[in-house]
């Protein structure tokens, strides 16, 4: 909001019953210099109640997560369900999710399926990545590899990381498309970019095996690490065996037993033996 006249004049539009005002008032004071939550929770939900399907989205999380209100998931449920309804893909997952874990309304699978798949269509990258799991899982349908290939490039095509990790999997199997080591090394590399530790354990796997690209275990390493410091259990095991065998860096079997030990904290059983063969 640009002065102090504008706000007058939302709060003057808000107060003639204005949703899309309201809305707006509940988004000022959510954020920045001016931040009250309760007096955001009240605008949102008198927008909500006029009916304005962000304002409904919106109020439903704050249901979920306590923003100036008390947590509750039942209320947050009906909201995200009335947005959903509307259409909002966002809100359409989130409904999707609350059937599938029985979080604010009775567990119903079936349900939810139909509504991952209202969000999927409508665009929403989560939910594109949730079918194309649920397509590959093949536990509430029938497993369909090329159906669950298809959402997650749906997905990918969004720029979204968990989309893009999940198709680099399909190209590096070959699972519902041809096997791609070049289009797996590089949808890994995207998702590696945006964060995601799975992805860069993956990318140093393909340096490792030459998938996509030249053989480098130096580079391999460098994943690798990125992927253990963020806690991930795979890379953290790769590292130690790239210490205690000398793969691409000198041999140092303190090192080795560093990393072997995080993946063990972590649940690795191969490298809970390992941390037990190298302490004999």
């Amino acid at each position: 909001m640009n002065s102090e006249k504008d706000f007058e004049n939302l709060n003057k539009l808000a107060e003639l019953g204005d949703s899309n005002a309201m809305y707006k008032l509940g988004s000022f004071f959510d954020r920045g210099d001016n931040v009250d939550l309760k007096k955001a929770f009240y605008w949102y939900k008198l927008a909500a109640e006029k009916g304005h399907i962000e304002a409904q989205y919106t109020l439903a999380d704050c249901y979920a997560v306590g923003l100036g209100t008390e947590v509750d998931w039942e209320t947050a449920y009906k909201w995200f369900l009335c947005a959903a309804q509307k259409g909002h893909a966002e809100a359409q997952f989130d409904v999707a999710e609350c059937l599938a874990t029985g979080t604010g309304v009775d567990e119903n699978a079936e349900e939810a399926l139909v509504w991952y798949k209202k969000s999927a269509e409508n665009g929403c990258a989560s939910a594109q990545v949730e079918l194309g799991l649920i397509y590959g899982d093949g536990e509430m349908v029938e497993r369909n590899y090329a159906e669950a290939a298809k959402w997650f490039k749906r997905a990918a095509d969004q720029d979204d990381g968990e989309g893009q990790y999940n198709l680099a999997c399909s190209y590096l199997n070959g699972e519902g498309v041809e096997k791609d080591y070049s289009l797996a090394f590089k949808l890994f590399g995207l998702a590696a970019e945006q964060g995601l530790r799975s992805a860069m354990c993956n990318l140093g796997y393909c340096y490792e095996m030459g998938y996509g690209t030249p053989t480098d275990m130096k580079k391999a390493n460098e994943c690798y690490l990125k992927a253990a410091q963020k806690k991930d259990e795979v890379a953290a095991f790769n590292l130690g065996e790239s210490y205690e065998l000398g793969k691409g860096v000198e041999k140092d079997i303190t090192t080795a037993l560093k990393w072997y030990s995080l993946a063990a904290e972590l649940g690795d059983s191969d490298a809970q033996q390992k941390v037990h063969e190298l302490k004999k």
